[in-house]
């Protein structure tokens, strides 16, 4: 099935959740949040050569600057720095931060999420921040609209299919490469193309007689199709003898 319609996360954040302003960046915690994401925004104050660090990722960083994408940082490969050029003064800069899960064992079980340190430009702290609780829970407010050629992510896509009878199946996202999966309003789960599982499990009491609507939350990129399908067989990457 195709993806048809699609409304970009930049451009429905007030639809998801409101905003509070601090010095300093605030914790998952510190906003109530226990999961999800939480999107950093803050002004730069000059254009140029910008070096920025971000001291404690909790735990995936996508870095924007005017809404073009910059780069990643990742808590798993310890990444805390990255370089780019403002394009101008005043330029926004936003941190786009998930949670991706909990450690749940000795010394790491304290584990905040979100942005933890100070955020620093250039060796100076960079101040004045809006942060917004991202938990999609609700994407009903979500205001959609048909697209064609690419979409650029972080970008919310949505079709239909119908279904005669329902019954368990799996969604495969082929093309897509990270994310999260609702279908009727049901979050399903993460897509990610780094694997190793490929599809997602789709509960029958989910599906409903007649049109069922599916949304993709893309964090990246997917093909100019924006295609998923809906098959019998999981695919949970490879295996070993």
């Amino acid at each position: 099935m195709t993806l048809t319609d699609t409304a970009p996360l930049f451009t429905v954040l007030s639809a998801l959740g409101s905003a509070e302003t601090s010095e300093h960046p605030l914790t998952m915690e510190q906003l109530g949040q226990g999961f999800g994401y939480v999107l950093y925004e803050a002004t730069l104050p000059t254009a140029g050569p910008a070096l920025l660090e971000l001291d404690g990722v909790r735990d995936r960083a996508q870095v924007f600057v005017d809404g073009q994408p910059i780069g990643v940082l990742e808590r798993e490969n310890h990444e805390r720095a990255i370089a780019f050029t403002a394009p101008a003064a005043r330029s926004v800069l936003r941190v786009l931060v998930e949670n991706q899960g909990r450690v749940n064992y000795g010394r790491g079980m304290h584990d905040r999420k979100g942005l933890l340190g100070p955020v620093l430009l250039n060796g100076t702290e960079l101040t004045g921040w809006t942060n917004r609780p991202l938990p999609l829970t609700d994407l009903g407010g979500l205001a959609f609209a048909p697209t064609e050629g690419p979409a650029v992510g972080p970008v919310f896509h949505r079709g239909t299919f119908d279904v005669e009878e329902p019954a368990d199946t799996l969604v495969h996202l082929p093309d897509w490469t990270k994310g999260n999966v609702w279908i009727n309003g049901f979050h399903l789960g993460r897509h990610w193309s780094r694997g190793p599982q490929r599809s997602l499990y789709v509960p029958g009491p989910v599906l409903r007689p007649g049109p069922n609507e599916i949304t993709v939350l893309e964090l990246h990129t997917t093909s100019l199709d924006r295609t998923v399908e809906l098959r019998e067989q999981p695919d949970l990457g490879p295996t070993q003898e």
